[in-house]
């Protein structure tokens, strides 16, 4: 694929409006089951589905069956499976990204992108020039906004799976937990450019780790340099704010990947 190519499917990416929003369950499906109040509502209200119409469902499995509606209800859809129509696609390895937290909505925005973009997991991460400092209630409580919003993301863009948000977590323990894979970190002081190791983060486990609106402390590079398995990179020759590195970096890595 060419550059056209890419540069098209990105902006259709970030332009494309809803038209289905696809329908989650936590569980196996099994048998007829009944969809959650929030799913039911907008498939009775926003959609207009009425009973006998079928809905595609995805399980917690990742497979995707086609569903009849035996019961139309606002709050509570009865659904009846008729058959699978997709199961959990094949991936080319987990793509993870740690970004540090970033002041009013721009980290819920990183959030919504990054999910649309493929990401198995979203990590934030706590560093030492964050503007943003969270105690352990708020930790709590914008975990849980930010896993709905990756979960309304994966929906309205019709991803098979539903992205993971970690707890908070700080540089080193980022290195600690995922220091056994390539941990890619773009920083404004780098000359090698992130194209140099594409070819090494095709396939398997890798991480993408962006620093906050302050960047990177030294004693993080430092920490960092340390780390066999990190490498700090150049996105170009302009410095980008912290929300918009986090999503180049990951386009770059998913196209690479074929967004595997």
């Amino acid at each position: 694929m060419g550059i056209r190519h890419f540069a098209g499917w990105l902006v259709c990416c970030f332009a494309q409006e809803e038209i289905m929003r696809k329908v989650f369950v936590g569980f196996p499906i099994t048998s007829d089951f009944i969809l959650s109040p929030e799913d039911s509502r907008h498939i009775v209200t926003v959609l207009r589905k009425r009973q006998g119409d079928r809905v595609p469902v995805t399980d917690a499995e990742g497979v995707t069956y086609e569903c009849r509606i035996k019961k139309a209800d606002s709050q509570q859809t009865l659904m009846e499976p008729l058959h699978r129509t997709g199961e959990r696609p094949e991936s080319a390895g987990r793509v993870i990204l740690a970004a540090g937290l970033l002041k009013n909505d721009k980290f819920e925005w990183v959030v919504q992108k990054a999910a649309e973009l493929g990401v198995s997991a979203i990590v934030p991460v706590q560093m030492e020039h964050c503007v943003v400092k969270l105690n352990d209630t708020r930790r709590k409580d914008r975990r849980l906004r930010w896993q709905r919003i990756a979960q309304e993301a994966a929906k309205q863009c019709g991803r098979n799976d539903i992205p993971d948000v970690t707890d908070v977590l700080s540089f080193t323990e980022v290195l600690d937990t995922y220091g056994t894979m390539p941990v890619i970190i773009p920083f404004e002081k780098e000359t090698r450019p992130l194209r140099e190791c594409c070819a090494t983060v095709r396939t398997g486990d890798v991480v993408i780790c962006i620093g906050p609106e302050g960047g990177f402390s030294d004693g993080e590079i430092a920490a960092a340099s340390m780390r066999e398995q990190c490498q700090t990179v150049s996105l170009g020759p302009r410095i980008l704010r912290a929300e918009t590195a986090a999503i180049a970096s990951l386009a770059i890595i998913m196209y690479e990947r074929g967004f595997k």
